[in-house]
């Protein structure tokens, strides 16, 4: 067993003593002090399960630069077979008509040649939009068996749509206490490039809209490809360091994991973020094609922010500390390819992920995990209501 599983089990046994045990009130330090824990209601049962979340660049999938989709589906297939994500935003997949059914929608391409083919009639898709006509379209996938979708929100259109995705978790318990356990996610795509000009009005204007919209943030994921270069980029700064607090949103290998320290200069020092990069999976500018950036690892341009509830476990979700990681990065791919046998041979995931992450995408996919735990007693805090 690796440090980082073991991690990951003795939070679990940790937290099921915890809810084993009466509850006191305890400081912010506490991952699991939050949840609502009194008097379990009859036909309830204790349960806690494990919500794998991915972000993920496909490099305009569907576009036939690298190949029809068909012919990528084999390499999507070994990643999400190996991944098993719950939650799965596909960023950057090219534009198509949302309809489902319609001839070329990519969402159902994804769904049905790739995810249901993995781990069978398990997923499926929330309403994409492209208001903006963009030439690239973000998808959330999720496992029906575990969430419930509810409805699709544009939040930003500008340049892309920035969607944001309202879901409730399937509590087995849920038809006795009738209190449900509510999630947000909120997919990007931003400007790449420099300056960052446009991205930084992008995430600001995301940010401030979110904030007009919840007082205090809930149950709520930020992720996708945000194509930063900077801790200190203003759309960066948007995310993490607002006036109010309850609206602060966390990179957990900041905080609450606290690898590593702020201001992080990740295109100008990567090798202090090796770890963490996501761009690119290949070295050459022509291997395996000309699609995409090149140069091995170099940027880390996609992110998982997590509100403050998540954090903290304070409404029957919370983050599993040290789970955040960069898919098949080991901190050895500076400027070399994933599936490189130099300056180490790559064993942070089996060789035919690494293989087939290098086919499929030049960006590496990010991920963490979340533990959900069962409401017994109906008792919950009151979701942040909607503004507007």
């Amino acid at each position: 067993m690796s440090f980082s599983s073991f991690k990951i089990s003795f939070f679990l046994l940790l937290v099921c003593f915890s809810f084993s045990c009466s509850k006191g009130t305890q400081g912010n330090s506490s991952i699991v002090s939050n949840f609502i824990d009194t008097i379990a209601k009859p036909n309830t049962v204790n349960k806690l399960d494990t919500v794998t979340v991915m972000a993920y660049n496909v490099l305009y999938y569907g576009d036939y630069c690298q190949g029809t989709p068909a012919s990528l589906d084999n390499y999507f297939k070994t990643i999400i077979g190996f991944a098993k994500p719950d939650l799965l935003s596909c960023e950057k997949v090219y534009t198509f008509l949302a309809t489902p059914g319609s001839n070329g929608n990519l969402a159902d391409e994804i769904v049905n040649n790739v995810l249901n083919t993995s781990l069978p009639d398990q997923y499926a898709y929330a309403t994409p939009s492209n208001k903006t006509g963009a030439k690239n379209m973000q998808i959330l996938f999720y496992n029906k068996r575990k969430f419930t979708y509810v409805k699709t929100e544009t939040i930003v259109g500008n340049v892309t749509d920035f969607n944001m995705y309202q879901l409730y978790y399937n509590d087995t318990n849920l038809v006795v206490t009738h209190d449900t356990t509510f999630l947000y996610v909120l997919v990007n795509h931003t400007q790449s490039g420099s300056p960052s000009t446009i991205r930084d009005q992008q995430v600001t204007l995301e940010m401030t809209t979110l904030r007009n919209k919840f007082f205090g943030f809930p149950n709520l994921i930020n992720m996708g490809d945000f194509n930063t270069s900077a801790s200190v980029e203003i759309g960066y700064q948007s995310v993490i360091n607002p006036a109010d607090s309850s609206t602060m949103m966390y990179d957990p290998p900041y905080y609450p994991d606290k690898l590593l320290q702020y201001p992080g200069y990740w295109d100008a020092s990567p090798q202090t973020v090796a770890s963490f990069l996501t761009t690119s999976t290949r070295s050459s500018a022509s291997i395996p094609n000309t699609c995409g950036t090149d140069g091995g690892a170099k940027g880390w341009y996609d992110h998982i922010f997590i509100s403050p509830w998540l954090v903290k476990g304070t409404n029957y979700i919370t983050y599993i500390p040290g789970s955040y990681k960069t898919i098949g990065n080991d901190g050895n791919r500076i400027g070399v390819d994933i599936n490189a046998n130099f300056p180490v041979t790559n064993i942070s995931t089996p060789a035919p992920v690494l293989d087939a992450l290098w086919q499929f995408s030049n960006k590496y996919p990010v991920m963490l995990k979340l533990l959900v735990k069962a409401n017994r007693n109906g008792v919950s805090p009151v979701d942040p209501v909607e503004r507007n």
